[in-house]
């Protein structure tokens, strides 16, 4: 099953995408956690939406925690120069919800910063809330897993060793186009590729990270409770921008694509922020 959130000329919604239609479950489910919580199977009943006729939404909570996962690739660790021993625990960072857009939404080069770079990840949506949540039973508390454009600004990424800065900029990534539940993915490897302009950059898959998907539900819920809708990004793969020779970040007119095996492609162009005071002069 494929779980959404959407815009249309009335407004928002969420419901199951079924081929070039969605099944709006918006009137008779209270709230998008509460599908993912309790998945509802579409009846013919249900309003159908043209596919065409909705902008995505990332299918994430109101007021989501963001958690992601850094240097989880060894191969994309030692592109970084980091060796695989110094990390005996997972590396974490937040991100903000409106961080994001949804799929097929440009995401936004910051005014004045030329670093913007690009991280396809495979991500979990919670569905199901938890505490101290045992490794073994970690998957039963996911409600499904999408794609991510985890983007950075590598110049402020780098202003220390924090990286919130870098990875917080309005509107610079993205999430979805929706979400696939876990009974659909599986419990293989998921294959993780990012292509730029239809170019592959970043190819690898889950069975390689240091750190497994129940392994990051565990730790991450040890020291905060996770809630419907909360997204842990797992970590991007080796071909990142900055280690390309020269250096190749996103501008104006790219086109990137996520694709998640078994889950979906995640695809967004790229455009220069209008700055706050163009804004106010149009």
């Amino acid at each position: 099953m494929r779980i959404a959130r959407f815009r249309t000329a009335t407004g928002g919604g969420f419901g199951v995408v079924l081929g070039d239609h969605v099944a709006r479950l918006d009137h008779r489910v209270p709230s998008f956690a509460d599908l993912l919580t309790d998945p509802v199977t579409p009846t013919p009943d249900d309003p159908r939406v043209p596919v065409a006729d909705v902008a995505w939404e990332p299918p994430i909570g109101d007021h989501p925690k963001v958690v992601c996962v850094g240097f989880n690739y060894a191969a994309h660790a030692a592109e970084s120069s980091r060796a695989p021993d110094e990390q005996p625990r997972p590396t974490l960072f937040a991100r903000f919800g409106d961080s994001f857009v949804g799929a097929g939404t440009p995401v936004v080069r910051p005014a004045g910063e030329d670093s913007l770079d690009w991280e396809g990840e495979a991500a979990l949506v919670v569905g199901r809330a938890g505490r101290r949540i045992p490794a073994a039973e970690a998957w039963s508390h996911v409600a499904g897993v999408t794609c991510v454009a985890e983007n950075s600004v590598r110049d402020w990424q780098l202003h220390s060793t924090q990286a919130t800065a870098g990875k917080n900029w309005h509107r610079s990534g993205a999430v979805g186009p929706w979400l696939t539940t876990t009974d659909e993915v599986g419990g293989g490897p998921l294959r993780v590729t990012t292509r730029l302009n239809g170019a592959v950059v970043q190819d690898d898959t889950t069975d390689r990270l240091t750190f497994s998907f129940a392994e990051l539900v565990a730790y991450v819920s040890t020291f905060t409770p996770l809630r419907p809708g909360d997204l842990i990004a797992t970590g991007t793969p080796k071909g990142i921008g900055l280690r390309q020779e020269p250096p190749r970040f996103l501008r104006p007119g790219d086109e990137l694509e996520v694709e998640v095996s078994g889950v979906g492609v995640l695809r967004h162009g790229v455009v220069d922020e209008v700055p706050a005071f163009a804004e106010a002069a149009v």
